[in-house]
């Protein structure tokens, strides 16, 4: 049976949980325990201070994403009083800010120093503490706006997502059902705050009335296991490189928590199969989980691979409120089998891009968001095959990078590799392997690897080696300079 939240946005859930249990703790940030009540009380001040200033629904509000108190309650109070946050992230340079300021036609922003026609700056640590008035004035509908967020794409320029309270809400309703969180559960999110993966895991541990233990990243190890101690942590947010940075770095000392931790979710970028196989075994007893969205409808696809049997393309069924389609990647037409463009539809896709009328029109149809992914539908689940885009066609049949990138991933010389589509003057389309070898440089070996694992079209006709395989900070390989390198372009060295 599916579980009722208790209101209609985030910052209505948390205003519930603070009048129902005012001493629960909500964060653990910077190794102090805050309450919900404190949180509310936060939050609240925080709408009435912006209403004073002149902020109203509607007006767009930057935030610098920290791990902190300050931007947790600037967001609640931000869309609790009907205004739209904008998160950005940290180490955005302050012309990049006054950039996206500009391009959203912000209002206010929350952060460090005064941004370049805005005319309300709000220091970021002053914010939430005056004054002591409270808001209350009428919570905003599901169909206002409630976020607006930058995608996080590898190619072109990022646009700007509109996601209404009512499409958040709708996201934290698939992960609550998908994955059998409590309201005593205790979550590790040491991720970026304006990423859309890390901040729904933020929303829903407040929404449940859990705690939510924040951290900026995982380089300290010491402070992650130290939260897993001290705080009594019992899921874990990752995303693949975070997991694979903690197997590489500490060997099976995760397993020390095996009892304690009842799930781990990662998402943002395809999970290694050797991460997976890794996790299983220090963690018997806990749930695993990966799911498979993007910013204008993440978390619509959840697979727990706990205890089946390994195949990395596949990303889980639909969640609760998710819809998905294969179709036709140049006509649009449902596919009735096979592999098509991956379509998604439901209550969590997004309003539109901000400012973008022509994206909008070419990526959201009839209220579906039509991704760029290649996959197809089977026994009610989806397995994904990469980006239609880097899809090659070789001697008739189409290839797809990440199958042969989890081919060769298994072979026990490469600790990395990526596989992207080049050009042949005679055959069109070409493979080209880069790859990072582990103790030993064995090319021959490899050669015979690939002989066998993979189909006489589908092994690179190059394979390059490089010291490292460029990805944005979620995982994802990012292909773009390995094509540059691949080309030549710019001088670009492989």
């Amino acid at each position: 049976m599916a579980r009722v939240l208790p209101g209609t946005s985030v910052a209505a859930c948390v205003a519930r949980r603070a009048e129902e249990r005012p001493g629960a703790t909500a964060l653990v940030v910077g190794g102090e325990e805050v309450s919900y009540g404190r949180l509310w009380a936060a939050a609240t001040s925080f709408s009435a201070l912006l209403a004073s200033k002149g902020v109203g629904r509607g007006d767009r509000v930057l935030l610098h994403a920290r791990h902190s108190l300050a931007y947790v309650a600037a967001y609640l109070g931000t869309t609790g009083l009907g205004a739209v946050a904008v998160p950005y992230e940290e180490g955005l340079p302050e012309a990049s800010v006054a950039e996206l300021g500009e391009r959203v036609g912000a209002v206010a922003a929350v952060c460090p120093s005064p941004v370049p026609g805005v005319a309300t700056w709000l220091p970021e640590d002053e914010a939430p503490a005056a004054p002591d008035a409270r808001w209350e004035g009428l919570p905003p509908e599901a169909s206002e706006l409630a976020e607006l967020l930058l995608t996080t794409g590898t190619t072109g320029r990022s646009k700007v997502v509109e996601l209404s309270h009512g499409a958040v809400m709708s996201v934290i309703e698939n992960i609550v059902e998908a994955t059998g969180i409590e309201d005593d559960n205790v979550s590790l999110v040491p991720m970026p705050l304006n990423h859309v993966f890390a901040l729904r895991r933020l929303q829903t541990g407040l929404v449940m009335g859990a705690t939510v233990v924040l951290l900026n990243g995982v380089a300290s190890l010491k402070r992650v296991f130290g939260a897993l101690a001290g705080n009594g942590v019992t899921s874990l947010s990752l995303v693949p490189s975070a997991l694979a940075y903690i197997q590489r770095t500490t060997k099976d000392y995760l397993g020390t928590f095996d009892g304690q931790i009842r799930f781990v979710e990662s998402s943002s970028a395809p999970l290694p199969a050797s991460t997976r196989q890794w996790l299983r075994t220090v963690l018997p007893s806990a749930r695993l989980y990966n799911s498979y969205g993007c910013t204008e409808s993440t978390a619509c696809c959840m697979l727990e691979y706990s205890h089946r049997a390994d195949d990395g393309a596949c990303v889980g069924a639909p969640c609760a409120t998710a819809k998905i389609e294969i179709v036709d990647p140049g006509t649009g037409e449902p596919l009735p089998e096979g592999a098509g463009r991956i379509v998604i539809g439901g209550s969590a896709v997004m309003s539109g891009y901000w400012g973008d009328e022509e994206a909008t029109a070419a990526t959201l149809r009839d209220g579906r968001v039509f991704t760029n992914d290649l996959g197809y539908l089977r026994d009610g689940e989806l397995y994904v095959r990469g980006r239609i885009d880097d899809v090659a066609i070789i001697g008739g049949h189409n290839v797809s990078p990440v199958e042969v990138e989890e081919a060769i991933g298994a072979c026990p010389l490469v600790a990395d590799c990526a596989c992207v589509k080049g050009s042949d003057p005679i055959t069109g389309d070409s493979l080209a392997l880069f790859v990072v070898w582990g103790a030993e440089k064995d090319e021959e070996a490899l050669a015979a690897f690939m002989r066998e694992r993979l189909e006489p079209f589908k092994i690179p006709a190059t394979v390059r080696t490089v010291e490292a395989i460029p990805r944005t900070y979620n995982g994802k390989i990012d292909r773009k300079p390995l094509v540059a390198a691949l080309a030549g372009e710019s001088g670009a060295e492989a």
